[in-house]
């Protein structure tokens, strides 16, 4: 009886530390770091103030955490692709995919990315010079970039395929908004989604399809997506996963 209620008491810490993540998320899309305020995260959470400051110590750390936690989903996501024994071509594509997902489910941080990157990217380099996610990238330019033919210096053109490429993946999100008044399309749909995939797919491999040096070029279908072999795309990590508390000062550690 005392573990179920000891598990019950974990289980509502977890459910409040994920509510309490993505409240922040949502504020801080809209009104940023500056302009959120705790009060505001706590009714949006049904929490309180103090239970926030509890768990994050102040809004800056809480500010940290949600960028972590995308970050952190994002390399629970993409790392067993890369690992898979699979050619580079194909794990781009999956990589691509799952990026896609990825922006689509969390859907307020294309523009906390967005304002951190007018913001000098302050704390989304801190989270990222962590080594767990630059270990991230090396083995992205080892397992993929490594691969492809390069084009003018080395460093430089895997700088600026991860650039092109981060471009492609978030900024139909970013203006997620313009998309809805022009075009009167929702991006977060499931139809979208899927169109997006397919048609960021055709656009990347069409510019540097030619440069998988001894790959089955062409291997998969722009229709299909993934092509064949390519296994279940990971599925996203569960609250339990992610960094619902954040670790308290003092004699707890």
């Amino acid at each position: 009886m005392a573990r179920k209620k000891q598990n019950s008491k974990r289980q509502n810490i977890q459910n409040t530390g994920t509510r309490i993540l993505e409240a922040a998320e949502r504020v801080f899309a809209e009104k940023g770091l500056r302009g959120a305020r705790v009060n505001e995260i706590a009714a949006l959470a049904r929490a309180t103030p103090s239970l926030i400051h509890y768990h994050y110590g102040d809004k800056e750390t809480l500010y940290k955490t949600v960028i972590e936690n995308f970050y952190l989903s994002v390399e629970r996501r993409l790392f067993p692709i890369l690992m898979r024994e699979t050619d580079a071509r194909t794990k781009l594509n999956q990589l691509i995919v799952t990026g896609i997902e990825l922006m689509a489910e969390k859907d307020h941080m294309a523009r906390i990315l967005l304002r951190e990157s007018l913001d000098n990217g302050k704390y989304v380099n801190e989270v990222l010079s962590k080594p767990y996610l630059r270990e991230m990238f090396e083995v992205t330019e080892q397992m993929v970039f490594s691969k492809m033919e390069r084009e003018g210096d080395g460093e430089s053109d895997a700088m600026h395929l991860t650039c092109n490429l981060f471009g492609v993946v978030t900024m139909f999100f970013i203006t997620a908004s313009t998309i809805k008044e022009f075009w009167n399309r929702d991006v977060f749909s499931k139809r979208m989604i899927e169109e997006r995939k397919e048609k960021v797919i055709d656009f990347v491999f069409h510019g540097i399809d030619h440069r998988f040096k001894g790959e089955n070029r062409g291997k998969e279908s722009r229709s299909g997506i993934r092509g064949p072999g390519s296994g279940p795309v990971p599925q996203p990590p569960g609250p339990d996963e992610l960094h619902t508390t954040h670790v308290r000062r003092g004699k707890d550690g």
